[in-house]
């Protein structure tokens, strides 16, 4: 039996792979256990697909507390955990250690962030007794987790695969422009700050001054939704920029756009960026983090200087100008997601991983 364990309230990547390599799993009649908050979207969007689900609350200090540890591993020894596969540090503490007293043989930690893991006491531990492998979803999440100490865990125990996405025919007209030569530039993410849609507000700001027709959707929910709305107003900008809310049907939202941004500071890999490049989107991103991975600059989209607005600026005018580069590069894209990061190639990778 295999258990994915991911107790985070939101919705972002890491709980989009659990649910989708979970789901995957199932339907081929692997036995699969999902184990989510009881408040979480994750928790939701598995009990409607018929998953074994359970729910756990767990917080950043609940490996301090006896009982939790007991209930954890009382779980994973009635359901016969012989895998189980960890989401967020604080899951990695309690149920990783739960998991370990239980007697499972494999304890993997699947890290989608590219941002270092501390060199701490408790982490030395973790990793040296507690973890038997970790699952990266990117060589820069790999690169990062040995950023602060090269022996916290051995590389050879690091796995790379990337996320997948799935590849659908188009159902819109990547040549979309509107009659009044309007562009359309889209977002989506959680509105937070590691996802920096500050720099969205900024960069339609220039757009507006420089007399660029545009509207800017930016898709997705999160705690810098007041701040952002409040940047929109200050600056004038609600002819230009929308903020649409959680979006639900992807393909519907990348229909109506011209151009992909991702103003990210960070992303283990970066979801959105591969679902535009499959809906035949040109993109642009700062260079930094995993970006390079999934970007091809100046063929599939931009990678602009990191942190440099003017440079995100040029990039995304260079697109507005163009619409037969927008095209090109758009189905480029698509190329480059249908060989590096198809579901079908990438699950099977993942499937070999997990049952070996």
């Amino acid at each position: 039996m295999i258990c994915f364990f991911n107790t985070a309230k939101t919705w972002g990547g890491g709980e989009k792979w659990h649910f989708e390599i979970a789901s995957a799993l199932s339907d081929e009649g692997i036995p699969v256990i999902l184990a989510a908050h009881k408040n979480s979207f994750l928790l939701h969007k598995a009990t409607n697909k018929k998953l074994n689900t359970y729910s756990f609350t767990i917080s950043n200090l609940s490996f301090l507390n006896p009982f939790r540890i007991y209930q954890l591993r009382r779980f994973f020894i009635k359901k016969e955990i012989k895998t189980v596969v960890l989401n967020l540090p604080s899951d990695m503490k309690s149920a990783g250690i739960a998991a370990r007293l239980a007697g499972v043989n494999r304890i993997i930690y699947r890290r989608g962030s590219a941002i270092p893991i501390r060199n701490t006491l408790l982490n030395r531990f973790l990793f040296a007794k507690i973890i038997t492998e970790v699952l990266a979803n990117s060589y820069e999440t790999k690169r990062t987790i040995l950023s602060n100490n090269k022996n916290i865990i051995d590389p050879e125990k690091i796995t790379v695969i990337y996320n997948g996405v799935k590849i659908n025919e188009l159902t819109h007209n990547n040549n979309r422009k509107s009659s009044s030569g309007s562009v359309v530039i889209g977002n989506l993410g959680r509105l937070e700050k590691q996802k920096a849609q500050h720099e969205l507000i900024h960069l339609a700001k220039k757009l507006r001054n420089a007399g660029y027709q545009f509207k800017m959707l930016i898709g997705g929910d999160g705690s810098q939704k007041q701040v952002l709305l409040n940047k929109i107003q200050d600056e004038r900008l609600q002819d230009h920029v929308v903020l649409t809310g959680y979006v639900d049907d992807i393909a519907d939202f990348m229909g109506q756009i011209d151009i992909f941004i991702l103003p990210s500071l960070w992303e283990g890999f970066g979801y959105v960026l591969a679902e535009a490049m499959m809906h035949e989107k040109p993109v642009v991103a700062f260079n930094c983090s995993s970006n390079p991975e999934l970007i091809v600059d100046g063929e599939t989209g931009f990678l602009a200087d990191a942190n440099n607005a003017e440079d995100l600026f040029y990039k995304t005018v260079r697109l507005i100008e163009d619409q037969e580069l927008r095209i090109k590069m758009g189905k480029a894209g698509r190329l480059k997601v249908v060989q590096d990061f198809n579901f079908k190639t990438n699950f099977q990778k993942i499937k070999n991983f997990l049952i070996c």
